[in-house]
């Protein structure tokens, strides 16, 4: 592999995106490791997460801060896991996590080859104002959630949800 995270070519304002409640913040882009993957940093808020759902990336969550409860394949099985914790979630595996805790959580998250990454580019409201950053603090509310662009273009980009 030839490009390193210090030849990330992001330049110093890394861009964020407002995807379901989290904020996901792009360290290393698809395009600066030639296709190979994607790394971003996840800000969760207290019962954030995404539905249950699939896609084609491998993706290797490695927890920051909190707590969270994932799931993987068995959704009658969630498992919490804390500070510290590596979850690596195979290609096409059923999966999901909430924040469990009642303040924010923070992850690095590596997603091969990175797809997913332009997904949460299409569907992603930008974040470039500190103004419009979420307090990730306190529960969202999520009647006030706008889904459609999510669940519109998942087929497009391989992503499946199951709404059970």
């Amino acid at each position: 592999m030839t490009n390193t995270l210090s030849e990330n070519k992001l330049g110093d304002k890394n861009e964020q995106l407002l995807v379901f409640t989290n904020v996901i913040k792009l360290i290393a882009t698809q395009t600066s490791s030639n296709g190979q993957y994607s790394i971003f940093e996840e800000s969760v808020p207290p019962l954030g997460g995404p539905p249950p759902h699939k896609h084609m990336d491998e993706e290797v969550f490695y927890i920051l801060e909190g707590e969270f409860e994932f799931v993987l394949n068995d959704l009658a099985s969630p498992f919490k896991v804390l500070p510290g914790s590596v979850i690596h979630v195979p290609s096409n595996a059923l999966h999901t996590f909430k924040n469990v805790g009642n303040k924010m959580g923070k992850m690095i998250v590596i997603i091969t080859p990175g797809q997913l990454e332009q997904y949460f580019k299409k569907v992603g409201t930008p974040l470039q104002e500190l103004t419009k950053m979420p307090n990730l603090n306190v529960v969202p509310d999520i009647t006030k959630l706008d889904v459609a662009a999510a669940f519109k273009y998942a087929p497009d980009y391989g992503v499946e949800f199951l709404i059970p």
